[in-house]
């Protein structure tokens, strides 16, 4: 049912979209049926103008990460495990201006395909060793947004072992402050 209604949705928004628009809204949609588009449309539609009131959910992952919590992320900072990756989403910028302890700046916004370079590319660019596919990878970034689409495009590059600190730095500030 959810589904269905998703896409009709979904097809209701998009059909004031040129065809030529319609292809890059999002690779998540290429499963829905094809949309007419009505000829009575200018052809000066943006994708941002149709798109900016409307809430999308996730089609891509069909198998949920887990979701860290504070406490969660305090015992792998205190504790780490070799077999877990922490992977802080945000611009190096922001990242500089503080992160969770042993995390790894890999920034979503400038390289969402980060995972998928190869081993010797990824280390290049990032200055750390390409995590293997049976890591776990913890996704954090200021507030959760970049964190969620991270672990999920994570996913569709064939990382199962996921989880996403979804309170991130801002929740980790938070709790760090309280301690003193």
């Amino acid at each position: 049912m959810f589904h269905r209604t998703l896409a009709r949705d979904t097809a209701r928004m998009l059909r004031p979209l040129t065809p030529a628009l319609r292809a890059h809204v999002s690779p998540a949609f290429t499963s829905f049926r094809p949309i007419s588009v009505s000829s009575r449309v200018p052809t000066r539609t943006t994708v941002s103008s149709v798109l900016k009131n409307h809430r999308f959910y996730s089609v891509l992952s069909q198998s949920p990460a887990k979701v860290y919590k504070y406490d969660d992320m305090k015992k792998l900072v205190e504790k780490p495990d070799p077999s877990t990756v922490i992977l802080d989403v945000r611009e190096p910028v922001e990242f500089q201006e503080g992160h969770i302890p042993g995390a790894h700046n890999v920034p979503f916004k400038s390289s969402p395909g980060a995972l998928d370079l190869s081993e010797e590319d990824f280390e290049d660019a990032f200055g750390f060793k390409k995590p293997s596919k049976d890591s776990e990878l913890v996704f954090y970034c200021l507030g959760g947004v970049r964190s969620t689409a991270a672990e999920e495009l994570a996913h569709s590059f064939g990382y199962n072992k996921r989880a996403n600190y979804i309170g991130s730095w801002e929740d980790w500030v938070a709790h760090e402050n309280q301690r003193k």
